[in-house]
């Protein structure tokens, strides 16, 4: 296998904050070329994290939006997830969703659930296949 990872979901390498590099997510890829609200994208990344307490597993998709003359915007997409014990795949269900522009937040509502499968995993990329078929690179970010 190509994986150096054996077991990719249930490894602690898969947690932390991971920079999307590349990705055919049509949604994710219309927000990161357009915009929002006219501010450009400044970052796209996911931070997967487990609760030391629960053991509870999340992960929270967030795309930044910033300008030079620093207005802000953000996406915030939180899911929880399950890690399977065995091999690559992870399920997820959406769990909440916030836009915020400047001053204003708008909750919206989180809909849907979801997988991906974990192909490769090393300390400093991962790349994944979700259950659309979407692929995704993302680099090792720093918090």
């Amino acid at each position: 296998a190509l994986n150096p990872t054996p077991d990719p979901a249930a490894s602690g390498k898969l947690r932390g904050r991971w920079d999307i590099a590349w990705t055919t997510e049509a949604e994710l890829l219309f927000l990161t070329k357009r915009g929002f609200f006219g501010l450009p994208c400044s970052a796209a990344y996911q931070l997967i994290s487990t609760d030391p307490d629960s053991g509870v597993s999340s992960i929270s998709n967030r795309i930044e939006f910033a300008d030079a003359a620093d207005s802000t915007g953000e996406l915030i997409v939180g899911s929880s997830c399950d890690p399977a014990a065995i091999g690559g795949r992870v399920d997820f269900r959406f769990a909440s969703c916030v836009a915020r522009w400047r001053t204003l937040e708008l909750p919206l509502p989180p809909v849907g659930t979801g997988w991906f499968e974990v192909l490769y995993l090393d300390d400093e990329m991962r790349i994944a296949r979700d259950s659309r078929g979407d692929l995704q690179v993302c680099r090792r970010g720093r918090v």
